[in-house]
């Protein structure tokens, strides 16, 4: 029985009725299409306001102050229209996020749980399931009031990114990179693919972008190294690698799938290979170091070698 602080959601049966439901995707599709000249300005206009209110704390403030709640709008339809749950409030919203994370803290023994390690690669089936833990429901309130409160996460980042280009979020999660491009850059005229395997929150991701035939999301099944059929300008794979059971053969597929002088974003935590976290994670981190090393050139950040973490670094394809 599902109960209101302790919801369990069959999320392979979600994934596969809402593949059944999602419109087809349009390769001809741009994020700019049918905005117009006074789309465009309307578009620059809404994003130096959102800049300017980021910039000066009076974005946080509101947020803060439930005076700004398009994001809870958002997720209150999702929870209850998408997934038949009982309605939520503001401060609904706030209490189910504090139980959530309690539920999902150290728990030893349990998938998710700090004294658990993932078993080594190949370990898709059971990868999978340890992130379709009902657990993982705190990230759809977590990621949520994130983005709310960054919702220009692309902004740093658009200078490499070409006008008409094909962008791709790898392991996407909620998308905080695409929800910034569709929603605050839609005048670079994008195709955006998203990519992740089934959990809620890329379900949620599904959903939010239902409505725009510029991006794609792609579904990974386990052992699929390689689900990229299309070639991009630039590929972000943040929080990623150190989750992967195989990183090194995502990070040559990820390689192979971007255009010449394209650009790779990605970071890479030290982790303990627990958790969600993989053993392999651990284990390969040195070689897909390395392999990124002799085969981009670092553009933006560094790529320490000595098992510090890797904050969000740039790297071009030669």
């Amino acid at each position: 029985m599902n109960e209101f602080d302790d919801i369990r959601l069959d999320v392979q049966r979600l994934i596969e009725e809402q593949s059944q439901k999602l419109p087809p995707y349009d390769p001809t599709a741009r994020s700019g299409d049918g905005l117009g000249p006074t789309g465009r300005a309307k578009a620059l206009a809404r994003l130096y306001w959102r800049g300017a209110l980021i910039k000066t704390g009076l974005h946080r403030r509101l947020i803060y102050a439930n005076l700004k709640l398009d994001w809870f709008y958002e997720f209150q339809d999702y929870w209850v229209n998408e997934l038949n749950n009982r309605p939520v409030q503001p401060h609904d919203f706030y209490f189910l996020h504090g139980v959530y994370r309690q539920q999902i803290q150290h728990y030893p023994g349990d998938p998710i749980g700090g004294d658990t390690e993932m078993p080594p690669a190949p370990a898709d089936e059971t990868h999978l399931r340890v992130w379709q833990d009902p657990r993982i429901i705190y990230y759809l309130f977590a990621n949520q009031y994130k983005l709310a409160l960054h919702p220009l996460k692309a902004h740093r980042f658009v200078k490499f990114i070409p006008r008409r280009g094909n962008v791709c979020e790898y392991g996407c999660g909620a998308a905080p990179i695409a929800t910034s491009l569709v929603k605050y850059y839609p005048h670079l005229d994008l195709t955006i693919t998203c990519a992740d395997i089934a959990h809620i929150v890329f379900h949620q991701t599904r959903w939010k972008f239902r409505s725009s035939p510029f991006v794609r999301t792609v579904l990974i099944t386990p052992g699929n190294d390689a689900p990229l059929d299309d070639h991009y300008d630039v590929i972000f794979c943040v929080e990623v690698l150190e989750h992967l059971p195989r990183p090194l053969q995502v990070l040559q597929h990820l390689g192979s799938c971007l255009k010449p002088g394209g650009y790779l974003v990605f970071d890479y935590v030290r982790s303990e290979g627990k958790g969600l976290d993989t053993a392999a994670g651990l284990k390969d981190r040195p070689q897909v170091l390395r392999y990124i090393l002799d085969r981009f050139v670092v553009v933006e950040g560094e790529i320490p070698l000595d098992g510090t973490h890797v904050n969000t670094t740039v790297v071009q394809k030669p």
